[in-house]
């Protein structure tokens, strides 16, 4: 989507707030004996929309204190319970015992899909899915939806169609646009995100996520200057958006800046930011410093420490891993791989396939670090291939990790002395981001330490 678009995409969004969509169901859109309690749900609806998910789900909680039997914002709001299972009983009792005949057939539609994943009938949510958006198939809260799970999949192509379609019906619908940047940032076709992620910006300059899925584009493909303004400004229109603190932790820890990360760290503490966010910036921010010292025997030391733990923190863990490795600690290089296995069996019974994906390539970048370190560089190379694989741009943690992943790849071809494999593979990797490459070469091509043939 090119720039001189922009200014046909806003009209596109003006024009759409007065267009009646086709094929989508009639009367009220929410049930509820509360028009208070309606108007508390709309305000989370759109605060979702615009990825303030704590916001969200205030509105969503309020609109079930105001009305207790509001079924869908009991729906919306239990999600937000998840450490409270009293509270989720009773407000899954109101979603199972709901009388679907009193409720609007997206309303009817939302509890049968839930209903059905609660209960693990997973091919029977996606026929639901399918039956509804072929009665309304221009409805973009379902095909949203659709669309999500579809990526979540990770059948991109489908996805991508799926976003166009919800930008054609409802050109209001801006998070397509993010959808849209980011499945074309895991295909690899960073132009195209960045037009997306633009656009998205461009039609929503009054939200901070637009500003932070472009600063994680950023990021990945190393302009970090650009990274860090962008991510400047969702916190500046939003000072609670955790989200960009994070990013620009994650930036600091990539590009070696310590005192950033240290900056961002008490800024985020001073915002208020929560308690899993704050620990995991401490964490990234501590084992960053360790690792940069190269503390390997520190780093080991404190293998039980939280940030290690459950790989809470994945920096963290795979950091003690490399240590271990480094030196020669094979029984806790072993464990942790059995734990990311572990981490592996669970993700893979989720229907977010994005999560498994991404766990997997940990693993075998772990376990790939270890042979060549044992000096079984061909079956160290296996096992990173597959890493690659598995590995996609999808987010800009993940995205970096894979291109390190093909920086250590280099490292084991160099050490085997296939030379030209090992330059053509820093050649892909120098496309996408070439800060890396040039930090890989400031230290002498090497990370692992291996030696080379």
């Amino acid at each position: 989507m090119k720039r001189w678009m922009w200014a046909a995409l806003a009209a596109l969004v003006v024009i759409a707030a007065g267009v009646s969509l086709i094929a989508v169901p009639k009367g009220p859109e929410w049930t509820s004996s509360s028009p208070e309690a309606v108007a508390e749900f709309q305000a989370g609806m759109d605060a979702a929309m615009k990825v303030y998910l704590d916001d969200a789900q205030r509105h969503y909680r309020h609109a079930v204190e105001l009305d207790p039997d509001f079924v869908i914002a009991n729906l919306f709001a239990i999600d937000g319970y998840r450490d409270d299972e009293e509270r989720r009983a009773v407000m899954w009792s109101v979603i199972e015992n709901a009388d679907l005949s009193q409720l609007t057939p997206r309303e009817r539609f939302l509890v049968e899909t839930a209903r059905a994943r609660h209960e693990k009938r997973y091919e029977d949510a996606e026929r639901l899915v399918d039956e509804y958006l072929a009665e309304y198939p221009n409805d973009p809260y379902i095909l949203h939806q659709k669309a999500l799970r579809t990526w979540g999949r990770g059948d991109l192509d489908e996805a991508e169609r799926l976003n166009l379609r919800l930008v054609e019906i409802s050109p209001n619908w801006v998070i397509a646009y993010n959808q849209l940047g980011y499945i074309n940032m895991m295909k690899g076709r960073f132009a195209e995100a960045e037009e997306y992620f633009k656009s998205y910006r461009f039609i929503a300059p009054d939200q901070a996520n637009p500003y932070d899925s472009l600063g994680e584009l950023f990021i990945t493909l190393g302009r970090y200057a650009e990274a860090r303004e962008s991510l400047e400004k969702a916190i500046e229109v939003k000072p609670d958006f955790w989200a960009a603190y994070e990013h620009l932790a994650i930036m600091a820890s990539f590009g070696g800046d310590l005192a950033l990360l240290e900056e961002t760290l008490e800024r985020l503490r001073a915002a208020g930011g929560p308690e899993p966010v704050v620990v995991g910036v401490e964490c990234l921010k501590d084992y960053s410093e360790l690792r940069s010292a190269g503390a390997w025997k520190e780093i080991v030391d404190r293998a039980d420490s939280i940030c290690v733990e459950g790989f809470r923190e994945g920096f963290s863990a795979v950091t003690t891993h490399l240590a271990a490795s480094k030196l020669g600690n094979w029984e806790l290089a072993e464990a942790m791989e059995a734990g990311a296995q572990q981490l592996l069996e669970k993700a893979a019974k989720a229907p977010d396939r994005r999560s498994s994906m991404a766990v997997r390539g940990i693993l075998l970048h772990m376990e790939g670090v270890r042979l060549a370190l044992q000096g079984d560089l061909e079956s160290a190379e296996a096992k990173l291939r597959e890493a690659d694989e598995s590995l996609t741009y999808m987010e800009t943690g993940i995205a970096v990790f894979k291109l390190q992943n093909r920086l250590a790849l280099s490292e084991v071809l160099l050490a085997g002395g296939q030379d030209a494999d090992a330059h053509a593979l820093l050649s892909k990797v120098r496309s996408v981001n070439p800060v890396l490459v040039a930090e890989f070469e400031d230290a002498g091509l090497k990370e692992l330490g291996l030696k080379r043939m």
